[in-house]
């Protein structure tokens, strides 16, 4: 039997950062099993446009409206036509690659959330928009889709990744044991190098104990002890990627070690290794101090990283 085509939410807006998105993932997918439906949110002709000929002031304005439109649009044109370029080079088909042109409802974001409950097995974004100004301002739309796309993966394409190796970010949880999955079913590209690691963070030593009041191969006997309770979880990753038809000779696993930051030993790792991707699963249960100081671990990641892409799944 035939896979089912999985198809992926790609949401773009014309600029150059959403046109590395379409090259990322290009490279990621199988072309033979994927759907790629570039979605963008046009504004179209507001009634508040029509409504202009009522007022003599503002009808000298209509001309400049409608080039602006009319701009707007031949920027989405050739944009289009360029990411049809790209995915036609990596293998996809025509009926492989669908154009979806929107008009605005409510607000952008909101009809990326609504359309992505379309039988989408992902959805993806570049990480700057077209205006950085307004990124920088209100904040970047990609932070904004993981909070709200919650039942699928969201895939935040940053710079120009092209490096194909991914590195799982594996706990205990079950949304990371998803993003594994996650990885299984849509990533399976020739060339691409699977690493899973798992950050080993021992409790923190009061201050009055301090460090020199433990004895000699302590950390090496607490390390040890958590690795042989964790390596289950290791090898039902492993397993899953094997079982999605993933080479298993291009999976390794790995325990880091860290006494600071687990969340900045992550991205370290990742910049330090050449990772074009970064999967980590969705955490929603954290404390509000602890998202007050910390952040949240996929905005942080986003926000850390360059020429990288960052699965959030679970």
């Amino acid at each position: 039997m035939a896979d089912i085509r999985r198809k992926i939410l790609l949401a773009v807006d014309g600029s150059d950062q959403a046109l590395e998105a379409v090259r990322y993932i290009s490279a990621i997918v199988p072309p033979d099993r994927t759907e790629i439906v570039l979605f963008s949110v046009g504004t179209g002709f507001p009634e508040v446009y029509w409504d202009m000929n009522l007022n003599p002031l503002y009808r000298t304005k209509k001309d400049s409206i409608k080039g602006w439109l009319a701009d707007n649009q031949l920027v989405m044109g050739e944009f289009k036509e360029k990411a049809f370029k790209i995915l036609s080079n990596a293998g996809f088909s025509e009926t492989a690659v669908t154009v979806k042109t929107h008009c605005q409802r409510t607000n952008v974001l909101k009809d990326i959330v609504q359309e992505s409950y379309q039988n989408y097995q992902a959805v993806v974004m570049g990480r700057s928009g077209i205006s950085r100004l307004k990124d920088l301002v209100m904040g970047s739309m990609a932070f904004k889709l993981i909070e709200k796309i919650k039942h699928i993966p969201t895939i935040v394409v940053g710079g120009k990744p092209v490096s194909k190796k991914i590195l799982i970010a594996l706990d205990e949880s079950i949304e990371a044991m998803r993003a594994t999955t996650c990885i299984g079913d849509l990533a399976r590209a020739r060339g691409l190098e699977v690493s899973i690691c798992h950050v080993l963070s021992p409790p923190a030593m009061s201050p009055i104990s301090g460090s020199r009041s433990k004895k000699p191969g302590e950390d090496y006997a607490w390390r040890e002890y958590n690795e042989n309770r964790f390596r289950p979880y290791m090898d039902e990753a492993i397993g899953r990627l094997a079982k999605a038809g993933m080479n298993p000779e291009s999976i390794s696993a790995d325990f880091l070690f860290c006494r600071g930051n687990a969340i900045q030993k992550i991205v370290t790792t990742a910049l330090e290794g050449n990772y074009g991707t970064v999967v980590v699963g969705r955490r929603e249960a954290i404390s509000f101090m602890e998202g007050m100081i910390r952040g949240r671990f996929s905005d942080k990641l986003i926000s850390s990283t360059y020429n990288v892409a960052v699965w959030v799944a679970g």
